[in-house]
């Protein structure tokens, strides 16, 4: 008997499902042809959504955050409910502490730092972990904690790399990006001994490559004892710095720095990484919609975020040694203003900087592309210290949601919009193709559309009333078709 009910209902579960097809079939097909500037004849595919109780959509993006620490304390529940797929932390895992001497291996002094790992893979975000501070009896520079490794010690960075790639790729904590120091191509002189950024750096390298090649001849020993404890294992090129544009240096501005991964490849160190991470921060121009960073030729109303500059430059330099394959993360990323605690200019201004920042990161093809930090460094912050969403946060989780897992197609170009001074892109969403749109000059621009859109969105998800004739200003606008 409880059989025969079991069918039933079955049964009863698929006429209905088979009716609701129907039924949203030419709902949707309504819906795309009121709003399209002539019906679709071609055969389209329907996608009803899942419906399961507490299902949330996770496929991986580029959207990431920094986080002070890997908690609800620093705003990882609220970056997990922006659909955040990265996350980075201000808590490292240092060599020197668990290897204070030689074969010792202390995992107990990094209790604090496995909880937040953990943390991350209940949230179902995956961890880019730092790995640097070298223990006194490994330093190359004496007292630089963040220095640079004896070379006749490599092998034993690479014995604990290889364990903590042994222990921590494995659950509870998930760790399959490994980013070896942060901002390497830093001088040792320029920073503390025990700074948290560097100190690989080398203004005096015979090279002119600023350290890169030793870094390189490091990465050749760790790469593959990483490997061997996990080949799913992705080893990143620490996040590099790139102060200035080696290329086009502004006037005054000395960029042998930047030429750090150029000393990586040219020691044969290519092989040895799977991606490079690096940083690139934009400076508010104490005006709507303002920004740029000198040091990179790069503004609001030229080439737009410096992420795409940097992005540009690590390309060339990686397709001219033949490693065009290699993967880019901007693990960090902001707009930063040391004076902007309390001017709700900026804080707007922060909110339409980040759809271009992530779009662009898009464009670029990056695998990740992490804001520092959730709480915020220099003003940056998408939340407040109580954890209340800022203007910017509000973007960010709206971005998030419209652009999914796009692909991008094209730049937006006047042809597409009937008016120069607009810019943008293009994606493909899988259900349908989105442009994000603002202009280019900070004039209001009407855009002349070859149909009508089948939904329009503000930068903050606020909707639009759709027509073939649009307004666009500094605000981006996001247009379904």
């Amino acid at each position: 008997m409880k059989f025969q009910v079991y069918r039933l209902f079955v049964f009863g579960l698929i006429v209905f499902s088979i009716v609701l097809i129907a039924m949203t079939g030419n709902l949707y097909s309504g819906s795309i042809q009121s709003a399209s500037a002539a019906p679709r004849s071609a055969p389209y595919s329907l996608y009803l959504p899942i419906i399961n109780r507490n299902y949330r959509y996770v496929a991986s993006t580029v959207f990431g955050t920094g986080l002070e620490g890997i908690s609800s304390s620093y705003g990882l529940n609220q970056m997990a409910d922006a659909g955040a797929n990265w996350v980075r932390s201000n808590n490292i895992l240092s060599w020197a502490s668990v290897e204070p001497a030689e074969t010792l291996r202390l995992w107990n002094t990094q209790a604090g730092l496995e909880q937040e790992l953990q943390n991350a893979a209940s949230s179902g975000v995956k961890v880019i972990l730092v790995v640097r501070q070298t223990p006194s009896w490994a330093q190359e520079l004496s007292g630089y904690t963040c220095g640079p490794i004896l070379s006749d010690k490599f092998g034993a960075f690479a014995n604990f790399m290889h364990d903590a790639a042994l222990r921590y790729s494995a659950p509870p904590f998930n760790v399959k990006y490994w980013e070896i120091w942060n901002e390497p191509d830093v001088d040792y002189r320029l920073v503390s001994p025990t700074s948290d950024i560097g100190c690989w750096g080398n203004q005096d390298d015979v090279d002119g490559l600023y350290g890169g090649g030793y870094y390189g001849w490091m990465l050749q020993s760790v790469y593959p004892q990483i490997k061997a404890a996990d080949p799913q294992a992705q080893v990143l090129v620490g996040g590099l710095l790139l102060d200035c544009d080696p290329n086009n240096p502004p006037l005054g501005k000395d960029c042998t720095p930047s030429k750090f991964l150029k000393g990586i490849l040219a020691n044969n160190g290519g092989p040895y990484f799977d991606g490079v991470s690096f940083h690139a921060y934009d400076y508010y121009g104490s005006a709507l919609g303002n920004f740029g960073n000198s040091n990179w030729n790069s503004a609001w109303n030229g080439t737009g975020p410096s992420v795409n500059a940097k992005a540009n430059f690590l390309k060339g330099v990686l397709s001219a040694y033949g490693f065009s394959n290699k993967f880019l993360m901007n693990t960090e990323s902001a707009l930063l203003c040391d004076s902007c605690a309390s001017d709700s200019t900026f804080e707007t201004t922060k909110a339409y900087f980040l759809v271009q920042e992530y779009t662009g990161g898009i464009a670029q093809g990056l695998r990740a592309n992490l804001w520092y930090t959730a709480l915020g460094w220099r003003n940056s912050g998408l939340l407040n210290p109580d954890l209340s969403p800022r203007t910017a946060y509000v973007a960010y989780k709206f971005a998030r949601q419209e652009i999914l897992d796009s692909t991008f197609v094209a730049n937006i170009g006047s042809l597409d919009v009937g008016t120069s001074g607009v810019a943008g892109y293009k994606f493909n969403r899988g259900d349908r193709l989105v442009w994000v749109l603002w202009s280019h000059d900070g004039a209001t621009h009407t855009m002349s559309l070859s149909g009508v859109p089948y939904a329009a969105w503000d930068a903050l998800g606020a909707s639009l009333t759709r027509s073939s004739s649009m307004t666009v200003d500094l605000k981006p606008i996001y247009l379904e078709w």
